[in-house]
């Protein structure tokens, strides 16, 4: 079991609301913590290709060997809306959304309706799997999941979180994605 590895993604800095690009940064980790590799694709800022980016990244060298997909929130590149059930159905991965707060759907909502013509498609994407908290030590994560069950997404997040609240490859995933922006790490994920 402690060989099951996992891919944690997280996105660099980008200014919102721009036709640009933004990298995200894939960690392929062991549940042991050992780094088996990095993986980089670049997505459209507010676009629709995070889904497909990860799916490319699935198909990597690494992929084979990856079990599990964790993403930094459901959203990279702003409102670029990850479909977490379409990864699962075309890889066969099992994946999970984790962010350190709850989100307010509300607020996202209607940041979406302001903002897209599309909003409507982005928001049934959010918002087709529920929200659920989960401890992880003395933190409380909000997770979104497609392909595993509670239990086995709970245990896969404590095993492989080694201190704090954030599991290491999505911790790692930002800091590489912090330093390819500003040239050094910064902040939490």
């Amino acid at each position: 079991m402690k060989n099951i590895r996992v891919l944690g993604i997280d996105d660099s800095h980008f200014e919102p609301h721009t036709n640009g690009r933004v990298d995200i940064v894939g960690v392929v980790m062991r549940l042991s913590g050992y780094i088996d590799g990095f993986l980089k694709r670049s997505v459209q800022i507010d676009g629709h290709d995070s889904t497909d980016k990860i799916i490319d990244m699935l198909f990597s060298k690494y992929g084979r060997d990856i079990k599990v997909v964790m993403t930094q929130g459901i959203t990279v590149g702003g409102f670029n809306v990850i479909d977490l059930e379409k990864i699962h159905e075309i890889t066969g991965k099992k994946v999970i959304s984790i962010s350190r707060k709850k989100p307010d759907m509300y607020r996202i909502n209607k940041a979406l309706i302001s903002n897209f013509q599309d909003w409507n498609m982005r928001w049934d994407i959010i918002n087709k799997i529920p929200v659920e908290p989960v401890s992880n030590g003395e933190y409380t994560l909000y997770i979104q999941r497609a392909g595993i069950d509670i239990d086995e997404a709970k245990y896969v997040i404590r095993k492989i979180t080694l201190r704090g609240a954030i599991p290491e490859p999505v911790r790692i995933a930002h800091l590489v994605a912090s330093a390819l922006y500003y040239g050094e790490s910064t902040g939490k994920p």
